[in-house]
């Protein structure tokens, strides 16, 4: 019985140590898989999809018969879209391009329903375009669900606002991700007081969070003046 529990435990120390490689090249994969078929795939059937329509709608008209001898190539689709960008980011360089862009929002923003959506859409991509993407601001430390729980969190604004002004107190925006999936979580308010900056970069700290605290970052190259794999905390700011 001996030998079967050290030969099971060798056996599955080998499959996780398998497993640890293959599943993050897997689901690398999928997501990308996802991706490529549901977006770029999509683009591209749509486009088909519109210009199938335009030829044969075009053979009745005397003055579009060319038309008919238009065939669409499956994947030019995607050709058409990166020249649209690249067009559109040419506008938007020079001022008289900029100011036909803002023809068209305007145009968008009168369109109900339409302009609820779109101004979501361009709220969420201001969001990550004025923080150049860091919407993790600052990896800190709070007490929560309740005092002396200790969970690892992201400062996502410093900014004071309505938040701040209804409760008459200066706080700062805080997210707290799940294990093991952080892109979900909660959005708690907290004095500043309250919360302990972590200086770890944030990739070290969805790592920790992502294996459920198995990583210790900081464990190969210990911060000066601390013991191996302990990070270092100082109170953050509101600034």
């Amino acid at each position: 019985m001996g030998f079967l529990r050290t030969y099971w435990s060798h056996l599955w120390r080998t499959l996780v140590a398998g497993m640890l490689v293959w599943v993050p090249l897997i689901i690398t994969v999928w997501l990308t898989w996802l991706f490529v078929s549901k977006f770029v795939f999509g683009i591209d059937l749509m486009i088909g999809y519109l210009v199938e329509h335009v030829v044969t709608w075009g053979k009745d008209k005397p003055n579009l018969a060319w038309l008919d001898s238009v065939r669409y190539i499956r994947g030019s689709g995607i050709l058409v879209v990166v020249a649209l960008f690249l067009t559109t980011g040419l506008l938007t360089r020079h001022f008289i391009g900029r100011r036909i862009i803002a023809i068209g929002e305007r145009i968008v923003h009168v369109i109900p329903l339409v302009n609820r959506v779109y101004r979501a859409v361009q709220q969420i991509r201001d969001v990550f375009i004025g923080r150049q993407g860091a919407v993790f601001q600052k990896v800190c430390l709070i007490e929560y669900p309740r005092e002396d729980m200790i969970a690892v969190a992201f400062v996502t604004s410093s900014e004071q606002g309505i938040v701040q002004d209804a409760v008459g107190k200066e706080l700062v925006a805080v997210f707290v991700p799940t294990t093991p999936n952080p892109t979900s979580g909660y959005l708690v308010y907290l004095p500043p007081s309250e919360v302990t900056e972590l200086d770890i970069t944030v990739e070290e700290a969805m790592k920790l969070i992502v294996s459920g605290g198995a990583y210790i970052p900081g464990k190969d190259v210990p911060p000066e003046g601390k013991e191996e794999g302990t990070p270092r905390a100082v109170p953050t700011s509101a600034g």
